[in-house]
């Protein structure tokens, strides 16, 4: 099993994580800042949690399984360079950083797992994604930009 954002020790790993970021942190790749990076990762929970919309991309509903499995199921983690969602994008529609600790604070309010049930989310891009699926996905797209970050 992978780690999950929505199990407890996996959730406090991450956010202390979290908490070790600056708005200063270096990049190992990428374009985006620190400050970017933490409104990207709560960007990408808002659209799971349908309170950002997504109309970059039009999947067709059958193809939506297949989508799910590769990057749900079949990736191990995120690469550097992967391509994102342009309502993610920070040179594109992401939403606007304020200041980091506000932002940072966001985040972590959206990463506590009470706010989640066992339901799971629909999610624009891979269709219905099991609590266990959203939790991994989750933890393995702020992992990618944690590491990122050096953290």
């Amino acid at each position: 099993m992978s780690s999950n954002f929505l199990t407890a020790s996996d959730n406090d790993a991450l956010c202390a994580r979290i908490q070790q970021l600056r708005p200063d942190s270096v990049r190992h790749w990428g374009k985006m800042t620190a400050g970017q990076m933490v409104v990207h990762c709560t960007d990408q929970l808002r659209v799971s949690r349908g309170e950002k919309a997504v109309n970059s991309t039009r999947l067709p509903g059958f193809i939506k399984p297949l989508v799910k499995w590769l990057v749900v199921s079949r990736l191990k983690a995120f690469k550097p360079g992967m391509r994102t969602l342009k309502e993610l994008d920070a040179e594109a529609g992401m939403t606007l950083p304020t200041t980091f600790e506000a932002d940072r604070d966001v985040l972590l309010g959206l990463l506590e797992r009470e706010k989640y049930g066992p339901q799971g989310v629909e999610h624009p891009v891979f269709g219905h994604l099991t609590a266990q699926e959203f939790g991994e996905v989750t933890w393995k797209h702020l992992d990618h930009h944690l590491r990122q970050f050096g953290v």
